[in-house]
């Protein structure tokens, strides 16, 4: 039997990768950054295990609630996201070579996305996705990036997802 999953699909991936870089064009987002919120793109029930929940984005704590639990039963997150690295790095290095992510900005560490050069029907496809108008999704691009990354008290500690203590303080 075979069974679809979105997160083993590489044009899925880089449609999420475009959606989230697209949303989130005011931060700054590093390469591992992208790479958590993807994972959480695909796993939004997964934002409810990110604990202490940080205090500078309290307010959107209480969109938790209206995301549903999800099908899959994960037992290794932070597996989950090595796994995914792949596929994410595959679409990262297309979207690189059509220009669409800057090559130099990438090479430094950070994702720039350069608008100009998306297809008219993409943007008219992320106009209509309904998941990209969801409290979950608002979750991941607007108050994520706001989270410290690295560090005892950084998004990666929280959610388990990257090791944090080699992190250069």
């Amino acid at each position: 039997m075979l069974i679809y999953h979105p997160a083993y699909d590489a044009n899925h991936c880089l449609y999420r990768l475009l959606a989230i870089l697209q949303a989130t064009t005011e931060a700054s987002i590093t390469w591992d950054q992208l790479r958590v919120l993807d994972y959480y793109y695909l796993f939004p029930s997964q934002l409810k295990n990110i604990k202490p929940w940080p205090s500078n984005i309290k307010d959107f704590k209480i969109k938790l609630k209206s995301i549903p639990d999800q099908f899959e039963d994960i037992n290794n997150p932070a597996r989950v996201l090595y796994d995914l690295q792949v596929f994410q790095k595959t679409a990262a290095l297309e979207l690189i070579a059509k220009g669409i992510i800057s090559k130099a900005e990438f090479e430094s560490g950070m994702l720039k996305l350069n608008s100009d050069l998306l297809p008219g029907g993409y943007v008219e496809l992320i106009g209509n996705d309904c998941f990209l108008k969801s409290d979950a999704f608002e979750v991941i691009t607007r108050a994520l990036p706001k989270v410290e990354f690295n560090g005892d008290s950084g998004l990666k500690k929280r959610s388990g997802l990257m090791e944090y203590i080699y992190d250069i303080k």
